[in-house]
């Protein structure tokens, strides 16, 4: 299960930038047909205004906060550790591990005259990046995109191998568009909006210290006032006021009510079984369909060779990326001390001390946390089964902790 808060009633997922960037490689390389939305401002009051647009949206594979605004309400709703994924960072990252990897890329949408510029740059910037297809379709409206599918060009794209399909129609005509293709199109398509003009050199990109500082917004509104200031002026306000009163109104909370993590399941997890004990990378790159076992075998094979390390091997043989081994590796061995500074919940100085009472007592790190009333029983456990599922490589697998107790009592282990 992918986790997610609902914010005004649409369901934004809740994973670090790199993880959904993994997620979408690992989809990527299996061929499946998945759909990915960029969530700002912008799309979240369309979904709030349009009950169709919203069903499109829980339809949807992932929904990303694109915008700093949603960010910061996820934060306030206690997900920490999420940051920023915003469309020309996810564009930018997928190309050039795209580039590592050998995945395919396909370019759907805004003008000829933008992909020729979008071409040239990619040329330069990623030259052995496999651009399988560059298609400007000619103009049609959310209404023909609901009621009709082009099958020539679901046979066009899934002829030419895409593995991603960046789709720029603008929202929300680009996010129904998947939908209508969703189950056609063998690929991960993902909707960049505005990407496709900044990449050209059309539309600047803001410095990013107005990123950071979530103003964004207020440059591209700078540089087309005719354009935005109108979409602007029937987005911004409303939504402010409905985040505060979904954050802040008791009768409104209701929004964000449902509290999604590793525990949700159909299942009864007995933490006290589970064999915390990092799994072969090898085996982890499987269940994330990264390799099939006969590639395993055949690195294993060249490994015994070359003396070489397994990573090594699968690096130099363009069978997972530089970044894809590090993020996999990182996994494999987390701690609970590093999942608790990566979820926010304690800092570096805290930890230190903790271990320091750790090493004098003897205690386990989950013994302390529970004592000094830093997090909750239930908080830990939670966090001690993202621990297992991750140095498992069972993480957002639908194969999560199978095989466990089926008891009706969840026990807490400590360690």
């Amino acid at each position: 299960m992918i986790p997610t808060k609902k914010l005004l009633n649409v369901p934004v997922t809740c994973l670090p930038f790199e993880e959904q960037i993994m997620l979408i490689l690992r989809w990527a390389k299996a061929r499946d047909s998945k759909f990915v939305c960029l969530a700002n401002v912008h799309m979240v009051m369309e979904a709030y205004k349009n009950r169709l647009f919203t069903q499109v949206l829980y339809q949807a594979d992932l929904v990303t906060p694109d915008g700093k605004p949603l960010v910061l309400m996820l934060r306030r709703m206690g997900i920490f550790n999420q940051n920023q994924v915003a469309g020309m960072d996810v564009f930018l990252n997928l190309c050039d591990l795209g580039e590592k990897s050998g995945t395919k890329v396909y370019f759907l949408g805004s003008t000829p005259d933008i992909l020729a510029k979008m071409k040239r740059r990619l040329n330069q910037d990623y030259p052995i990046l496999q651009v399988v297809g560059m298609k400007s379709i000619p103009f049609v409206s959310i209404e023909e995109v609901r009621q009709n599918r082009d099958l020539s060009l679901v046979e066009e794209i899934n002829q030419s191998g895409a593995e991603i399909i960046f789709v720029c129609l603008g929202c929300p005509k680009q996010e129904i568009w998947m939908a209508q293709y969703q189950g056609a199109i063998k690929g991960v398509m993902i909707g960049v909006g505005a990407v496709f003009s900044m990449y050209a050199g059309l539309t600047p990109r803001a410095p990013s210290w107005i990123q950071r500082a979530g103003l964004e917004w207020l440059f591209r509104l700078i540089q087309e006032p005719r354009r935005l200031w109108r979409r602007y002026g029937s987005t911004i306000p409303p939504f402010v006021y409905l985040a505060l009163s979904q954050l802040f109104i008791p009768q409104f909370k209701a929004f964000g009510a449902v509290k999604q993590s590793l525990l949700e399941r159909n299942m009864v997890v007995d933490v006290e079984t589970l064999d915390f004990s990092s799994e072969k990378l090898g085996e982890i790159l499987i269940r994330q369909n990264i390799l099939t076992r006969d590639e395993l075998e055949q690195a294993l094979m060249q490994q015994m060779r070359s003396n070489n390390k397994l990573g090594e091997i699968l690096v130099r043989t363009n069978q997972i990326s530089l970044s894809q081994l590090k993020f996999y590796l990182k996994n494999q061995s987390i701690t609970l001390g590093q999942l608790l500074l990566e979820k926010k919940i304690l800092k570096q100085r805290s930890l230190n001390n903790i271990l320091r009472l750790q090493h004098g007592s003897q205690k386990k790190i989950g013994e302390i946390l529970l004592e000094q009333e830093i997090v909750s029983k239930d908080k830990l456990q939670e966090i001690l089964i993202e621990q297992y599922v991750r140095r498992k490589g069972l993480f957002l697998t639908s194969n999560e902790i199978e095989g466990q107790s089926q008891n009706n009592t969840k026990k807490l282990v400590v360690g």
